[in-house]
């Protein structure tokens, strides 16, 4: 219940508000492989990342080695189809510093949710872009096959290795148990009250966030409504001067800074909760 890091071109995610890790995390690859001790241990810290148990910094690093493998297996399969490949920084295709932080009041202060903030990137090193342009086209199409295959395969590896399906298998299943648990059903009930009292009515925190980001993607395409694609830049630019996006992001702070001390309390029910029944299924 903690974050949703916000990604470029690699999949890897922390995506703890609950419902939205499915749709924002990793695919589920069903596997008969047993797992490595190393992806067991890994199994278990991404669940913990996954429930909140963990700190900012703690998804972070699981975040970043996660992309830094699935780069360097990438490299490797594309050596083996005759091409170059520079692994790219982990820090250029997963967003760690802008990642929604539900346990900083300093971040609601300043970014609300995460809904509205754009991500930034560590730029890629421009010597991709030079070897690129360096093949023939002929090359080239065969190079961009080789590295659609080569990044899916490597995103997989590197899920089975860090033990991510079987997590968001685990995590799945408590969850579950958590969400029909009385002590979690009251700490909600006490939630939705907390909320309303402070003029944010709503079932839990994800369902607001859920609503709140219907409005913005209605916000940001009327931005992008033009004849062109803007950058990541340039839309940051035009939202920052778009009165409907300046509005929004207010209303997200307020929400995220009003109703702070009411999930503070709901996510220390909701970990201490997931954590007792995690430990008795062992």
């Amino acid at each position: 219940m903690a974050k949703l890091v916000k990604h470029k071109a690699l999949a890897v995610t922390v995506a703890v508000i609950v419902a939205a890790m499915v749709a924002a995390g990793f695919a589920y690859y069903p596997s008969d492989d047993v797992p490595t001790a190393s992806a067991t241990a890994n199994t278990r810290r991404f669940v913990l990342i996954l429930a909140g148990a963990s700190d900012a910094s703690e998804s972070g690093r699981f975040d970043l080695e996660v992309a830094a493998r699935t780069e360097a297996l990438t490299a490797t399969c594309m050596k083996s189809h005759g091409f170059q490949y520079l692994p790219k920084d982990p820090r250029s295709v997963v967003d760690v510093e802008d990642a929604s932080d539900f346990t900083s009041l300093d971040y609601a202060r300043t970014h609300g949710f995460g809904i509205s903030v754009f991500p930034h990137f560590v730029p890629e090193a421009p010597d991709t872009k030079t070897y690129e342009k360096s093949l023939s086209a002929a090359s080239l199409k065969t190079h961009d096959s080789a590295l659609a295959g080569c990044v899916d395969n490597s995103q997989r590896t590197a899920e089975k290795e860090y033990g991510i399906p079987e997590a968001n298998s685990v995590w799945a299943r408590v969850d579950g148990e958590v969400q029909r648990d009385s002590r979690y059903e009251a700490a909600l009930e006490t939630w939705r009250a907390c909320a309303a009292a402070v003029g944010h009515p709503a079932r839990s925190r994800l369902a607001l966030i859920t609503d709140l980001r219907k409005e913005y993607t209605s916000v940001m395409a009327t931005l992008r409504s033009g004849t062109t694609t803007p950058s990541q830049d340039q839309l940051a630019a035009l939202a920052a001067k778009a009165p409907a996006w300046q509005k929004f992001h207010r209303a997200e702070i307020d929400a995220a800074v009003a109703t702070f001390p009411c999930s503070q309390s709901a996510d220390r029910t909701y970990v201490s909760t997931f954590m007792r029944h995690l430990n008795l299924s062992g």
